[in-house]
């Protein structure tokens, strides 16, 4: 009966990762065979055969298999279940306890949680180094999770100094003293990152044999091995990149300077040279082309393999500065090493477009979609070009999908308007254009645009309304006040109307037609003689103006008086411009 359980143990283990329900059902088999052979053993007075440890295992086999199977309640409860065994070994219970705490974790209940890793860590003795080191991490992450940053850095500490510490601890420990804005010991924690001993260390003769020994003989175990080296390298340059940000900015040169200066002490030379680009983007992001064109240029002599991704970069300064020809030619250089990366292709489709080869641009626009399917700049331009050659389907086609992975980005959505509008579908474009509305609820330009369109569909009230919200929000656009103006006229409220064209009279002084509307508004309401006023006012900055002459002889007749002298200076214009038109 007893082999018979730990069978049973064996199959539900086996198939745990292949099957889980199917292996639960063995664990619970494997429980009732154990019940049954300690009843048997008991009836039997046999105290030799069976074994106190086996029941245990069984009952902790089967709240793992809840556990794996998502059944957390039923897997908390095993585990209280055998905690009020009375025969029960110290590390069984510190591995209990354990699990309990990652089980609260996973359900949120960090009280819990917490309560049961310090109960696990009580019963560790201070020669169990890694198990209370992993105790304190786990305790050490809940904290942080809950934004107890200094009580998490007590737990960590307690880790990042040893000898045995990881640099995953090392590293969250990092992000609290930098979450407290502690420079201090944020460069001190990051010198300890730095001297953690790498995963795989080829400047070791010895290690470089072992490496190639695995590579050679175990090739997951060697992928295994590379993948965590990646992770702690990423590691690396995250914390260094952070570092730099921490130092104030009067001070971000020489941050940059000693964060490159330790990974170079460090055996880190390559990411050294990643912080160098990032201290070359850091100038560009500040418009100091001058020295990042200076450092990208640097790489050139100095790191072969980084060449294509600093010309990539070269080629964008360039082209920002309007360098069209210099930044093709580092286009070129970098394609002709790596035609692989779609930074890379869209730089020289940018320089096609602004040669205005647009055919040109949208096959590489096309290509780095091929290898990125969601690189925004390769999309974004693509539907540019497509409108620019006129293929509007196509353009909007470009939009959506970028509008599918980047939702609600202005750029994105003001276009998907604009071809909805350009392919004659007002209903549709007026759609787009409110849920940009919705984004930018104070772009007079967007609100102009909508009110347009209600304008097309001869809804008054809604057309009247967005053009007077763009107007409150941006009171100096002749398009929208010139709009009102005329609205106000077409509903017979001259007065206001008046209000509109003087705004636009005092906005654009030089244009004559804003003061003859408001003399035209004066004389709809029978202000006659504020009408000539401003006929006047005309006349005397616009003397060969025809048709204010002709509407001051007008006023002139209407009021009774006399007009020989305007008359005479409309046949003298009559004739002058007779004279020049022959």
């Amino acid at each position: 009966m007893e082999k018979e359980v730990h069978s049973l143990i064996e199959e539900s283990a086996t198939l745990l990762d292949m099957d889980p329900y199917l292996s639960l059902e063995k664990a619970k088999e494997a429980t009732k065979q154990e019940a049954a052979l300690e009843k048997y053993c008991e009836e039997h007075h046999i105290t030799t055969v069976h074994d106190s440890n086996l029941n245990l295992a069984t009952w902790f086999h089967l709240a793992s298999v809840y556990e794996k199977n998502g059944m957390f309640q039923e897997a908390i409860e095993t585990y209280n279940f055998l905690m009020k065994q009375q025969k029960r070994p110290k590390e069984f219970l510190v591995r209990t306890r354990i699990n309990l705490g990652n089980l609260y974790h996973s359900r949120n209940e960090y009280a819990e949680a917490i309560k049961n890793y310090r109960m696990a860590l009580d019963q560790t003795t201070r020669e169990e180094k890694l198990l209370r080191f992993q105790i304190h991490r786990a305790i050490g992450n809940i904290l942080m999770e809950k934004g107890k940053l200094h009580s998490a850095i007590l737990e960590y500490e307690a880790v990042s100094m040893n000898a045995d510490a990881d640099i995953d601890t090392c590293f969250n420990l990092f992000l609290c003293y930098a979450q407290v804005d502690d420079l201090k010991k944020s460069k001190n924690i990051f010198l300890r990152i730095l001297s953690l001993k790498p995963v795989l260390d080829a400047s070791s003769s010895i290690e470089k044999e072992l490496i190639d020994s695995i590579s050679s003989s175990d090739i997951d175990l060697y992928e295994d091995l590379t993948r965590l080296q990646k992770e702690s390298r990423n590691l690396v340059f995250s914390a260094a990149r952070i570092l730099i940000s921490m130092f104030n900015r009067n001070e971000r040169e020489s941050g940059f300077l000693w964060v490159q200066k330790q990974l170079d002490n460090r055996r880190y030379k390559d990411i050294a040279h990643q912080i160098e680009i990032e201290k070359a983007l850091y100038h560009m992001k500040n418009c100091e082309f001058d020295i990042a064109v200076k450092i990208f240029k640097s790489f050139e002599i100095k790191d072969v393999e980084m060449r294509a991704m600093i010309a990539t970069n070269l080629s964008f300064v360039y082209f920002v500065e309007g360098n069209f020809n210099v930044a093709d030619e580092y286009a070129d250089a970098a394609l002709s090493i790596n035609r692989f990366n779609p930074n890379t292709l869209v730089n020289k489709g940018n320089c096609f477009f602004v040669l205005d080869e647009l055919t040109s641009a949208k096959q590489l626009y096309l290509e780095a979609l091929s290898i990125n399917p969601t690189h925004f700049e390769a999309l974004y331009n693509l539907g540019l070009t497509n409108a620019r050659l006129g293929m509007i389907s196509d353009a909007k086609l470009a939009f959506e999908k970028l509008h599918s992975i980047i939702t609600n980005d202005p750029r994105v959505l003001y276009h998907v308007a604009n071809m909805y509008e350009q392919s004659d579908n007002n209903n549709a474009a007026m759609k787009w254009f409110n849920v940009l509305c919705a984004c930018l609820p104070t772009d007079p330009g967007v609100l102009h645009r909508i009110g347009t369109f209600y304008d097309v569909l001869k809804d008054d009230s809604q057309s009247l309304h967005y053009h007077l919200e763009s107007y409150r929000i941006y009171p100096t656009n002749l398009d929208v006040i010139g709009w009102l103006a005329i609205w106000f006229i077409k509903h017979e409220m001259y007065e206001k109307s008046i209000e509109f064209f003087k705004q636009a009279s005092d906005i654009d002084p030089n244009e004559v037609k804003w003061k003859l509307m408001i003399g035209s508004c004066y004389r709809k309401i029978g202000r006659l003689d504020d009408a000539l006023d401003v006929y006047e006012e005309v006349r005397n900055d616009h003397p060969r103006n025809v048709e204010c002459l002709k509407y001051i002889l007008s006023i002139c007749h209407d009021l009774g008086r006399d007009c020989s002298r305007y008359e005479k200076e409309m046949n003298h214009l009559l004739k002058t411009s007779t004279t020049e038109e022959q």
